[in-house]
């Protein structure tokens, strides 16, 4: 480790001021770079799932996420983000669980952002989208609504009364699955949408429902409201009962084969008359005797008779009359016998209510089976499950079809594709983030390789080494004095040792030989570079 710092510290000795700044600059990029480019890549993107949301839809849609574990991010309080490839998972399950509820229902918000250049037509409009946007909000906070649309007419206003037209308003609910407005809860919807438009009345609000039935016709006259109201009345009742039939037949269903494996529609009709029936049977059998009765009639004579000749003169009293008489006597006996006896009878009166059921029809349509056998224990589950009577002329028909789920199959392929484009994104990121550590990586050691071979080239050899001239060296010249010590430089390996002369030396000599000696010491390597060109000039 230590021979590693020493070779920096000399490295780095050997560098140049602008090398020095040029490595700094290179070292800090990368030390910045590098942690952003790997956050970047690994950094989950968040895109758009929910936009324009009231603050109760947001917030509910913000609980359910937590509660799935799901991250996400808010834009405002209208718009939610969450990770790209989670999109349209997001949207399905939150359509699954009723979100949002109020979707892009704008209210007073409108005017939370005032333009200088606003017309006045444009400010009534604003303000009639307002209205109907909270009255959406309102109606839409009842248990039973799952959707609603308000829409709103107010007449221009004119000179005479007469001529006057009355605002209208028109209202289309969906009801949640197994739900449905009772007559008391559509009068509350119109009551509450008339209440809050100036001059506009209960009678001309219309409520319908998503399937087109009409929940309040917007009667205009006492006679018509209250037939319209027990039509409604009675269409709800009948919607509620078929709505009950077709649950309990399709949860039976979807226990059995699976979710979305078969569908049911049932339809019934109540018989709404009203009837009172009044009932007497009688029991032949005797059962008791209330009375009885036995007259008895007797009588004799003795035999004498009186007799004559018939006509008028044997009605004439004696002695005028001349009667006749007979023998023998006479007997006359008889006997009435009467028995009466209580009769048991059975008297019952009846009132039937209206509302009763008249005829229920069921339909079943169930996916790819073909057996005979299924369908048959299919149809008698659901006539048992339903309540079918034949007598009363109920009709169940279950039937096996192939069913279309092509959207289903676009939407996951949708989703799949989705998936794979942002995981390949996210691939290509890192992809991309390495390359470019990898390019900025080799052109950092292509750098410092040319900085190394910069910084040789700079350290040209100004001696040779003393044995590459050893056999030369006898034939040299003497340029200087042999009373001149040559310096010792630490790059040669192999001392010569000058002959020391006997003779004596001039003041002159003695002076340049300090000269030498002096420079040699502060200098030693201008004295070997001297050196150095006098044996170039010896090898010419």
């Amino acid at each position: 480790m230590n021979a590693i710092v020493q070779q920096f510290q000399a490295f780095w000795k050997r560098q140049k001021t602008s090398e020095k700044v040029t490595l700094i600059a290179l070292v800090l990029a990368a030390a910045i770079l590098i942690p952003i480019l790997v956050t970047w890549a690994t950094k989950t993107t968040y895109a758009v799932a929910f936009s324009g949301l009231s603050e109760a839809d947001a917030g509910a849609i913000v609980e359910e996420l937590t509660t799935e574990g799901i991250s996400y991010k808010l834009d405002g309080s209208s718009t939610i983000l969450v990770p790209s490839d989670q999109v349209y998972n997001v949207r399905l399950k939150m359509a699954s669980a009723g979100l949002p509820q109020t979707g892009t229902t704008v209210g007073y918000e409108l005017f939370d952002a005032t333009s200088l250049g606003m017309t006045e037509f444009t400010q009534k409009v604003n303000y009639q989208r307002a209205v109907q946007g909270e009255l959406e909000r309102t109606i839409g906070s009842l248990n039973a609504i799952e959707a609603v649309s308000v829409h709103i007419v107010v007449p221009e206003k004119t000179l005479l009364s007469s001529t006057q037209k009355e605002p209208t308003a028109s209202i289309m609910v969906k009801t949640k699955s197994g739900t449905a407005l009772d007559s008391g809860q559509v009068r509350a919807i119109t009551h509450l949408v008339s209440a809050s438009i100036e001059g506009l009345k209960s009678e001309n609000v219309v409520v319908v429902d998503s399937e087109g039935n009409m929940l309040a016709s917007g009667a205009t006259t006492g006679s018509d409201a209250a037939a319209a109201a027990v039509t409604d009345s009675r269409r709800t009742a009948e919607l509620a009962a078929a709505k009950d039939i077709q649950y309990k037949a399709q949860q039976m269903l979807d226990s059995v084969l699976g979710p979305d494996k078969a569908i049911v529609q049932a339809n019934v009709t109540l018989d709404w008359t009203q009837r009172e029936v009044t009932s007497q049977t009688f029991d032949p059998t005797p059962s008791a005797i209330r009375s009885s009765s036995v007259t008895s009639e007797t009588y004799t004579t003795n035999g004498t008779t009186t007799g004559g000749v018939p006509g008028a003169t044997s009605n004439l009293p004696t002695p005028v009359a001349t009667a006749t008489g007979g023998t023998g006597s006479t007997n006359y006996q008889k006997t009435d016998t009467t028995t009466n006896y209580e009769l048991a009878s059975t008297q019952s009166h009846e009132l039937i209510e209206p509302g009763q059921i008249k005829q229920i029809s069921v339909s079943v349509l169930v996916d790819s089976i073909t057996d005979p056998t299924q369908l048959n224990v299919l149809k008698n589950a659901v006539s048992a499950a339903v309540g079918i009577d034949a007598e009363r002329g109920d009709s169940l028909s279950v039937e096996s079809i192939v069913f279309d789920r092509t959207f289903y199959t676009d939407q996951v392929a949708e989703m799949e594709a989705a998936s794979k484009t942002s995981m390949y994104i996210k691939y290509g990121e890192i992809g991309g983030a390495v390359l470019l550590f990898i390019i900025l990586l080799l052109y950092v050691q292509k750098l410092l390789k040319n900085l190394k071979l910069a910084s040789n080239d700079a350290w040209v050899p100004v001696m040779k080494n003393v044995s590459d001239n050893a056999l030369r060296a006898p034939q040299m010249a003497p340029m200087i004095s042999p009373t001149i010590p040559v310096p010792q430089m630490a790059t040669i390996s192999t001392q010569v040792e000058m002959p020391v002369p006997k003779q004596r030396i001039s003041a002159e000599d003695e002076q340049m030989q300090k000269v030498m000696t002096r420079l040699s010491e502060d200098s030693p390597a201008s004295v070997a570079e001297i050196i150095q060109l006098w044996l170039a000039e010896d090898e010419k």
